[in-house]
């Protein structure tokens, strides 16, 4: 009798690891083909083209030019290497996308072998299912920017502190450190998953002097970018604070407990769900779960309160809980199983749902679109704010570089930025004076009228006989009679 109840149990656990390996398997085909969609097809954004003109700049002046923002360097290091070949842009500018798809496919490896590390390898399979499906995870593994490789880079740090634990060797301790200092040169961010497994680390001591040798590495390598890090002006990062505070951590909570991207009115009750979820996890988690990440999440989770104190933009909606999510995907693998098996199939049907608005073309590109064959015969552009460095880059792709003008002039001191307060009144009337004074009738004014160099162009163009010829979305687009409008007859408006 025992025999074959033995044997009922086995044949229950080789159904149950079949149907998780098709889980796996599923969510990896989705997961891929999500990120490589969204690679492809998605409009590039702002804060991409800001890599892209980083990546482009040399090595000197890609110094000189973070000194003047913000954010560390080690990626777009890497994609100045990717895009060695390429000095122009073009559609290989892909292929800053693509280091960001492999970096957050690469995270299923690690989870699996996190998971068969720690003797628990069907958390491993269910964590990566849910990574790969996070709409969160998918969108970041599919866009130029850091998120993913800095991900990376602190989930490989915490495979090898767990290996530490096991195999009490050097070049472990430092590999580990190496992980950990490399993901803080890639993203802030990334501090705070790494300090939270170092700290952990120090505190369980089963690896003794070595978890202190891979600590002391890791905060050698993020020490290095220290003196620029403290010079980088902090107006980089006022535009996030614009939203208020209370805003954005409902926001943050409902990234980090169900890994998807909220507006604010639904954060209000999305937020408090997620905290309820993430700490039903936390506390139905099996009396013995056996992959340790519980300590080093709350470690990390309690350093962010410090680290807002200090600046209040390091809460990021849709971006601070990026760094966190495979830690979190780990956590809700040992909940019980109705957690995961709710979790994963709901954020499937989310990533779906939100793919066709993703891929929808944004308002700056359909303008480039619409300006393009007008720059092509002989027209300029003057693009206000930030919109100056997004249109000359799309414009550039076109075959149809140094055609716009960017206004404030300050602008193009620093490209990924712009803080209104920093130029005066004064400065912003005369130079609006000299750019409207030297533009013929084959100019486009391109500018969004709720800003401060927004009002004062419009003011100036007005003055001087301009007309509003097109409006859509948050900008307008303003020129002289004579020159027509890049989508409507003079003096009439576009679509809104």
């Amino acid at each position: 009798m025992r025999e074959r109840a033995d044997r009922r149990d086995e044949e229950r656990g080789g159904s149950a690891g079949s149907r998780l390996h098709l889980v796996l398997v599923a969510a990896l085909l989705a997961g891929a083909a999500a990120r490589l969609v969204l690679a492809f097809l998605r409009p590039l954004w702002a804060d991409e083209i800001f890599t892209l003109t980083m990546a482009r700049k040399s090595l000197p002046d890609l110094l000189a030019a973070l000194r003047l923002d913000s954010g560390p360097p080690l990626h777009y290091l890497a994609a100045k290497l990717l895009l060695l070949p390429f000095a122009v842009p073009g559609p290989a500018d892909v292929a800053v996308r693509l280091l960001s798809v492999c970096a957050s496919l690469l995270h299923v490896p690690l989870l699996l072998r996190i998971g068969r590390r720690s003797g628990a390898p069907r958390a491993g399979v269910v964590a990566a299912a849910l990574f790969l499906v996070f709409p969160l995870a998918a969108a970041s593994g599919a866009e130029g920017r850091s998120y993913a490789l800095a991900s990376l880079l602190a989930l490989a740090a915490f495979e090898r502190l767990l290996a530490l634990e096991e195999a009490p060797q050097v070049k472990v301790s430092l590999l580990a450190g190496l992980f950990g200092g490399a993901a803080v040169l890639t993203h802030y961010l990334a501090l705070l998953p790494v300090a939270g497994m170092l700290v952990a680390a120090l505190v369980r001591r089963r690896s003794g002097r070595l978890a202190y040798l891979a600590s002391g590495l890791a905060a050698a390598l993020a020490a290095s970018w220290l003196p620029v890090a403290l010079g980088q002006p902090r107006a980089s990062m006022a535009w996030a604070e614009a939203q208020p505070l209370g805003e954005r951590a409902l926001q943050f909570a409902a990234n980090l407990g169900l890994g998807l991207p909220v507006e604010p009115a639904p954060a209000r009750l999305l937020g408090p769900f997620a905290l309820a979820l993430l700490g039903t996890a936390f506390l139905g988690r099996r009396i013995r779960a056996r992959v340790p990440v519980a300590a080093p999440l709350l470690a990390a989770l309690a350093l962010l309160g410090p680290l807002v104190l200090y600046s209040r933009s390091v809460l990021l909606p849709d971006r601070t809980a990026l760094v966190f999510l495979p830690f979190v995907a780990l956590v809700l693998a040992e909940a019980r199983s109705v957690v995961p098996a709710a979790a994963g199939p709901a954020a499937a049907a989310v990533l779906a749902a939100s793919m066709p608005g993703w891929l929808r073309p944004t308002p700056a590109a359909q303008l480039a679109a619409t300006l393009a064959p007008r720059v092509r015969t002989g027209a300029r552009v003057v693009a206000a704010d930030l919109w100056g460095p997004e249109l000359d880059y799309r414009l550039a792709r076109e075959g149809m570089s140094a055609r716009v003008t960017s206004y404030p002039s300050v602008v193009a001191l620093h490209p990924g930025w712009y803080e209104e307060s920093e130029v005066s009144e004064q400065r912003l009337e005369a130079e609006a004076e000299a750019i409207v004074g030297a533009s013929g009738a084959r100019t486009f004014f391109v500018l969004s009228p709720e800003t401060r160099a927004g009002r004062v162009l419009v003011h100036e163009l007005a003055s001087a006989g301009g007309a509003r010829v097109a409006v859509a979305g948050v900008f307008e687009v303003w020129t002289f009679a004579a020159a027509g409008s890049p989508g409507s007859r003079p003096g009439t408006e576009g679509p809104r």
